[in-house]
Parts: structure tokens; sequence; C-alpha cells
């Protein structure tokens, strides 16, 4: 059984979360074709979260997201 942990922001609405793991899991079928694929989504505030040094909270791209 194929494990999956996905680190995303808080906030996403339901339905973009159901075919975040509806896409991911088809990806990993593809893939490996063992079947039961497990996927936990981990929600991280994106003031707790940086990329280059940079807060989440403070990306446009994130702030339009949310």
């Amino acid at each position: 059984m194929p494990v999956v942990f996905i680190d995303a922001p808080p906030g996403l609405p339901p339905k973009k979360k159901t075919t975040l793991m509806k896409k991911v899991t088809d990806a990993v079928e593809e893939a490996c074709q063992i079947g039961d694929t497990l996927i936990f989504l981990r929600e991280h505030e994106a003031q707790n979260v940086s990329m280059n040094g940079v807060a989440q909270s403070e990306n446009p791209r994130m702030k339009e997201l949310l």
C-alpha cells in the first residue's frame, strides 16, 4: 500500500482537496499499480512556512490561492 504525505496550506476548499488527492492517487496508481493508496493531507499555516527566506503568508500567489 503506497502512503503519500502532502503538506499544504490550510484553507483550501474541500473540492480542491478532493481533486488534489484524487489526482495524486491516480498518478501513484499509474506508476505503482499496487492499489490502496493512502494519503495524509497535513496543513501548515502560511506564516509558518517560508520559501527562499520569505514567509508564504507574504507570497502574492499564496494570498491569491487562500
